[in-house]
């Protein structure tokens, strides 16, 4: 594992705030950071963990159907291989939809102790699209590479951590056809049980539909600037 700059490699979770790190896990990049101390006389929130939004409307090119707009919990509260298979049954073919399973796999996946490598395993041949390249298919090789510290000092290594979509935010880019979804994402950490009022991560996703459902093909760069101030709350959070 080793430290690049944030510019133009963008795969796995990204954070908004300052002192932004990017993470090599073999194949994909993962972006974490903290955000700045809160001044002396404002207690921590977890209400205001995220940056309150603009809601955008109609996200993206993709119409929404009779779905509902994204809880953040689709799949269930655990964050096991079933919970993201079972978002991945239950999504409709709607920006929504994507918006649900690319949210369950960052729920699974953004966590230590990681999963274990069975999991991992079936997520790679169910859930990565047939478009996925090796690498990306290949988690358990990403979480050996990782080691210990995969935030790289944002959270202690060794330490357990997950992420909560609670006061989470979400966002469908422009470019976002009806089997090709781009979403961006921003949930905060959960370090030793405790919601992080300080330490956001956030993860960039190409989704596509294919034989039945959503699928992660890739990653993409987040624009941190749309989604801290044009990005939608979900309705929910786990």
């Amino acid at each position: 594992m080793r430290m690049v700059t944030a510019s133009g490699r963008s795969r796995w979770p990204i954070v908004i705030g300052a002192a932004v790190l990017v993470v090599v896990i073999s194949g994909g990049i993962a972006y974490t950071a903290t955000r700045p101390s809160p001044t002396p006389n404002a207690a921590p929130s977890t209400a205001t963990a995220t940056p309150t939004p603009t809601p955008t409307g109609t996200p993206g090119a993709v119409g929404t159907g009779d779905d509902v707009a994204p809880t953040g919990c689709l799949g269930g509260q655990d964050r096991n291989v079933n919970m993201v298979l079972a978002a991945q049954a239950d999504a409709k073919h709607t920006t929504y939809g994507a918006v649900e399973v690319a949210t369950a796999f960052e729920r699974w996946f953004w966590q230590y102790p990681y999963p274990v490598a069975t999991e991992s395993d079936e997520i790679g041949s169910k859930v990565m699209a047939s478009t996925a390249n090796a690498a990306w298919k290949d988690v358990t090789a990403q979480y050996a590479r990782a080691g210990d510290d995969p935030t790289q000092g944002v959270v202690e290594p060794g330490t357990s951590f997950h992420v909560s979509t609670t006061n989470g935010l979400w966002r469908v880019t422009e470019d976002s056809t009806a089997d090709r979804v781009t979403v961006e994402l921003a949930v905060g950490y959960v370090v030793n049980g405790e919601l992080s009022p300080t330490k956001v991560a956030g993860m960039g996703l190409v989704m596509v539909w294919e034989d039945g459902g959503w699928h992660v093909e890739t990653g993409t760069v987040v624009d941190e600037t749309k989604l801290s101030n044009g990005g939608n709350r979900y309705t929910g959070g786990c």
